[in-house]
């Protein structure tokens, strides 16, 4: 069986809201190059205007260790 390690990454942006999401898939796929995979992303619209990062959870195959 696969092991898998997790980890929480807030994801910012800057404050040009047209730009965000193309800025968020960007650093996801960044993230996704080094293995990881989106399990959970808080895609709430927030009432406040200060939000300025999202926190995802992410998860990646570990190596299985030779026995």
């Amino acid at each position: 069986m696969a092991r898998v390690e997790y980890k929480i990454e807030q994801v910012e942006w800057k404050d040009e809201p047209e730009s965000r999401l193309d800025q968020l898939v960007d650093d996801l796929n960044n993230l996704g190059k080094d293995g990881w995979r989106v399990v959970s992303a808080d895609l709430t619209a927030h009432s406040s205007f200060a939000v300025k990062s999202l926190p995802v959870l992410l998860e990646r195959d570990v190596p299985e260790m030779p026995q």
